[in-house]
C-alpha cells in the first residue's frame, strides 16, 4: 500500500462533488479471518421521538449478511428494544458493543457496524459535534447520554487493526437545519406512511449555535491518523439533508437502509463500493436525501463491498456465435446553439473497433449521423426505426450493439409514476421541435429495445451523454461552460436543458402508487425490472446519474471522454476484457482529467464477469 507519505488521500464519494477515482495496485481486501457485526436499531417506542423502521433496518441487514457475506448468527450482536434488557440500546450497551466488536480483531477480519435511529448535533468545547442518540438520551443529560462523533472516532475508527476491514453505516441525519425539510416528493401517501426525519432536536442548552460542524461522523473517517486503516463509512444523506424513516415495500424502514438492502439483494452485492453507492442512489429516486460514502484511500472505492469475490463466468459456447448487428447514433447538432464536436467521431471510432476486433460486418451496421445521407440523419423517427431494425429477427446466439453519443436531458414525467417526477431522455436531431414528440424517453428505449430482446441474445448499450439538469453548472475538470480556442482544452457538457414547460417535476395529485414504473433511467431500467432477469444486457453510461459526461478533445480529435476511455481501455487489453474490469479500467483512464465516473448495469451479477462482446484473450469474438 506504500508509506503514509506516498499514499493517496482520503476521499469522500457523494453527490456531484464525488472525488476522483484512480486504480492503483490494489491491496489485499480478501476476508481470511472472522466476520463480526454490531447492528443497532432504535425506534424510541411510545415516546415523542418514535420512529418505526429502525429495528426492521437491522433485521434486514442481518439477513443479508448471513445470506450473502458468510456471517454466522452467533457473530452478529443485535442491540434494539426487542432484545433482552442487557441488549437494549442504551449508551453503555452500545459502547460495550464496540469493545465486543474489536475483541481479538486482527488482519484479515471484517467488522461491520450499522446504526439506524435519530442523529443530532450539539455544542462541544471546540465547535459543533455530530452525535447519535441512544435510547437513554431522551431522559439523560446531554452530552453524557449521547455518543458524539469524537467518541465514535475513538471507539470505532481508531482501534481498527492494520489489515482489518471496517465498514460503518449510519442511517440517520445530524443537521438541525434540515429538520423541517421534506424527505420525499409528495406522492399522496396516507398520513401514517409519510416519511419522517431521523433527527432529534437537542435540549435547548445543548443546541448548536454555530452553522458548520468542525468534524462530523463521516468526515472523521478522513482524519490523517486513519490513513493506514481499511475503513468505509456510509451515511444515509449529505450533511445538510434529511435521512428518512419511511414506508417502503409494505413495511416501515429507513429509506437509505431499504435502498442498500435492495441493492445487496440484487446484482450489486458483489460490486465495488462506488457502484453500490450508485445503485443506492438509483433506488432512492424520489427522496431528497443523497447518500454519501467516505473511505481512507481513493482506490478503496473500487474494492469489492465487504470483500466479496465474484467468480469468473464462462459463456455458453452457443451464445455469441450467431449474427452481429450494430446501431450507432452520433449527433453533433451542427450549426445550432447545442453544437457538440465529438459525437460523430465516437461513432466512427466504435464502428472501426467493432469491425476490426469483434467480428462485425459493415453491412450489418446502421449508422445515423449528420454525415450520412439525409435518409439516415438521426431524427427521432429514424432512430426508433433503427432500434426496431436492430432487434428484428434476433435469435439466441446473436450479439447486438447500440451506441448513442449526443445530448441527454430530463423532462417532466407524464405518467405521474416516476418517483423523481422526471423522465430521462435522449435528444434526436429534431429535438428543437415540440417535446415530448421529438425526444426519446427511457420508457421508449425500454419498449423498443430491452423488452424485445429474445433469450440468449447479447445486447451491449453505450450511452455517452448525461441526463441530470442538476449538474448543468458543474465542470468536468476544467470549466466546461467555456469553449476555449485550444482544442486540447475543449470541454462541453452533453446535456441539453429541457424547454421551461417540461423542466419541473410532475406534481402528483393523490397518487398512492409506490411501485417503480418502466423507465426510471437508462441504466436502472435494466437491473431492477423483474421481467428482464436472465436477459443478457449490459448498459454502459458515461457518468453517474448526477454527473457530467464530457464532449472533449483527446488523441488529436474531438470525441466523448467516455467513448475515448472505453476504446482506449479495450485496446490496451487486447480487446479481451471482462465487463467489470472494463468499467474499472475506463475509470482509471479518465482519472485526473475528468470527474465523471462511468457506470455499468446488467441483469445478473454473473454478467459482470463475462467478456466484453464475448471475446476472450488470445481468441476471436464468440
Amino acid at each position: 500500500m506504500g508509506s503514509c507519505q506516498s499514499a493517496p488521500p482520503a476521499v469522500s464519494a457523494s453527490t456531484a462533488t464525488a472525488s476522483e477515482i484512480a486504480v492503483f495496485e490494489e491491496p489485499n481486501m480478501s476476508v481470511t479471518g472472522r466476520r463480526r457485526a454490531l447492528l443497532v436499531g432504535i425506534n424510541y417506542l411510545k415516546t415523542n421521538a418514535e420512529l418505526q423502521g429502525c429495528i426492521n433496518d437491522v433485521n434486514n441487514h442481518r439477513d443479508v449478511l448471513i445470506q450473502h457475506y458468510g456471517f454466522k448468527p452467533e457473530d452478529i450482536r443485535m442491540i434494539n428494544e426487542e432484545q433482552p434488557e442487557g441488549s437494549r440500546p442504551y449508551k453503555k450497551t452500545i459502547m460495550d458493543g464496540f469493545k465486543w466488536l474489536y475483541d481479538g480483531a486482527k488482519a484479515g477480519d471484517l467488522l461491520v457496524f450499522h446504526y439506524s435511529g435519530h442523529g443530532s448535533q450539539l455544542e462541544d468545547p471546540v465547535g459543533l459535534a455530530d452525535c447519535i442518540c441512544p435510547l437513554d438520551c431522551l431522559t439523560g443529560e446531554w452530552p453524557a447520554s449521547v455518543i458524539s462523533d469524537k467518541e465514535i472516532h475513538e471507539a470505532l475508527y481508531t482501534p481498527l487493526p492494520a489489515g482489518c476491514l471496517g465498514v460503518a453505516l449510519f442511517d440517520c441525519c445530524h443537521s438541525g437545519t434540515v429538520a423541517g425539510l421534506t424527505v420525499k416528493r409528495d406522492m399522496g401517501l396516507p398520513a401514517d406512511r409519510q416519511p419522517k426525519a431521523r433527527f432529534l432536536q437537542p435540549p435547548a442548552k445543548s443546541a448548536p449555535t454555530k452553522p458548520v460542524a468542525t468534524a462530523g461522523i463521516r468526515r472523521r473517517a478522513m482524519s490523517e491518523e486513519l490513513r493506514d486503516h481499511k475503513l468505509w463509512v456510509f451515511s444515509g444523506c449529505q450533511d445538510d439533508q434529511t435521512s428518512a424513516d419511511a414506508y417502503c415495500d409494505g413495511t416501515y424502514q429507513g429509506a437509505f437502509t431499504w435502498a442498500l438492502i435492495k441493492a445487496l439483494r440484487s446484482s450489486a452485492w458483489t460490486r465495488p463500493y462506488l457502484d453500490l453507492l450508485g445503485q443506492i442512489k438509483v433506488n432512492l429516486r424520489g427522496y431528497t436525501q443523497v447518500p454519501a460514502l467516505t473511505t481512507t484511500h481513493v482506490q478503496y472505492l473500487e474494492s469489492m463491498y465487504l470483500g466479496a469475490e465474484p467468480k469468473a463466468v464462462e459463456d455458453d459456447p452457443k451464445l455469441g456465435i450467431g449474427a452481429r448487428k450494430a446501431l450507432l447514433i452520433g449527433i453533433n447538432y451542427k450549426g445550432t446553439e447545442f453544437e457538440l464536436r465529438g459525437c460523430v467521431n465516437d461513432v466512427k471510432t466504435q464502428k472501426a473497433m467493432l469491425i476490426g476486433q469483434y467480428g462485425f460486418n459493415e453491412k450489418d451496421m446502421l449508422v445515423l449521423t449528420e454525415e450520412e445521407s439525409k435518409a439516415n440523419w438521426p431524427y427521432k423517427a429514424r432512430i426508433v426505426e433503427g432500434m426496431q431494425w436492430l432487434l428484428k429477427g434476433a435469435k439466441s446466439g446473436d450479439v447486438l450493439y447500440l451506441a448513442y453519443s449526443g445530448h441527454g436531458s430530463q423532462m417532466k414525467d407524464l405518467s405521474g409514476l416516476e418517483p423523481s417526477g422526471m423522465s430521462d431522455c435522449i435528444c434526436p436531431l429534431d429535438c428543437n421541435k415540440p417535446w415530448p414528440d421529438h425526444i426519446i424517453l427511457d420508457t421508449e428505449i425500454h419498449k423498443h429495445v430491452y423488452n424485445e430482446l429474445p433469450a440468449g441474445v447479447k445486447l451491449v448499450c453505450v450511452f455517452d451523454c448525461c441526463h441530470s439538469g442538476t449538474i448543468a453548472n458543474l465542470s468536468t475538470v476544467r470549466d466546461v461552460s467555456l469553449v476555449p480556442t485550444a482544442p486540447e482544452n475543449y470541454r462541453r457538457l452533453r446535456y441539453m436543458a429541457p424547454p421551461e414547460h417540461w423542466a419541473k417535476p410532475y406534481a402528483a395529485a393523490g397518487s398512492t402508487r409506490e411501485t417503480k414504473p418502466m423507465g426510471s433511467g437508462f441504466r436502472s431500467v435494466v437491473d431492477d425490472r423483474e421481467e428482464l432477469k436472465g436477459k443478457l444486457v449490459w448498459v454502459f453510461s458515461g457518468c453517474q446519474d448526477d454527473q457530467t459526461s464530457a464532449d472533449a478533445h483527446e488523441d488529436g480529435k474531438y470525441q466523448g471522454a467516455f467513448t475515448w476511455a472505453l476504446v482506449k481501455t479495450l485496446s490496451q487489453n487486447g480487446y479481451a476484457l471482462r465487463y467489470g474490469s472494463t468499467l474499472k479500467n475506463v475509470r482509471a483512464v479518465l482519472h485526473g482529467k475528468y470527474s465523471q465516473k462511468p457506470a455499468l448495469s446488467t441483469t445478473t451479477v454473473e454478467n459482470f464477469e463475462r467478456f466484453f462482446l464475448a471475446k476472450r484473450p488470445g481468441g476471436a469474438a464468440k
